[in-house]
């Protein structure tokens, strides 16, 4: 059997994403020769898988063969598992940690203007997406939270600067001018003493 086979055949078996070095060991592979025949195979196989219904793609922690979204939802039907329903919370509590790692909770609290429930934190956790960093050396020592590896394995990322880019900003001030009316009227109203 030939490395490209071996190489799929471990792909298809592996439960995880598997780097080339990973390849490599499994397949006893020392020489550089036959290291580099692990990548012509890995590249061979995604130009095959091209025109097939599943995909070889590289993500954050290796290569992993996974079925290309045009036919996800029909084989989902397969498995009775409910799907994670995310609250608008915890997905933008997700996203703040996602574009401004590594953030503390009142961090997150500042930017969305409301608590932060326990639950939204604990839920991100469970699901392997963030983890402590650190703690941040003023008084309380707030955690410090950052994504993981699984975050980007389970959305299909290599790094985060696969990430969409955010559009950019107004300026606070042009956001809600009618407020720095409101306040100059205020002012012109109040009675002189």
């Amino acid at each position: 059997m030939n490395i490209k086979q071996r190489t799929e055949a471990l792909l298809l078996a592996a439960n995880r994403a598997l780097t080339v070095k990973d390849i490599s060991e499994l397949l006893e592979v020392e020489s550089a020769e036959d290291k580099s025949k692990v990548l012509n195979a890995i590249t061979s196989l995604k130009e095959e898988y091209e025109s097939k219904p599943y995909d070889l793609v590289e993500v954050s922690s290796g290569f992993r063969i996974q079925l290309s979204q045009d036919v996800a939802q029909d084989v989902a039907k397969l498995w009775e598992v409910k799907p994670l329903r995310l609250s608008r919370a915890t997905l933008e509590t997700l996203s703040i940690i996602t574009y401004m790692q590594p953030v503390t909770r009142g961090d997150i609290e500042d930017i969305r203007g409301v608590n932060v429930a326990t639950n939204v934190i604990k839920i991100l956790m469970d699901q392997g997406w963030i983890k402590i960093k650190g703690y941040r050396d003023v008084p309380g020592r707030p955690a410090l939270f950052i994504t993981t590896q699984k975050f980007l394995d389970d959305f299909s990322m290599k790094s985060l600067d696969d990430l969409p880019v955010l559009p950019d900003l107004p300026e606070i001030e042009n956001i809600s001018p009618e407020l720095q009316l409101q306040e100059d009227s205020v002012e012109q109203e109040a009675p002189a003493q």
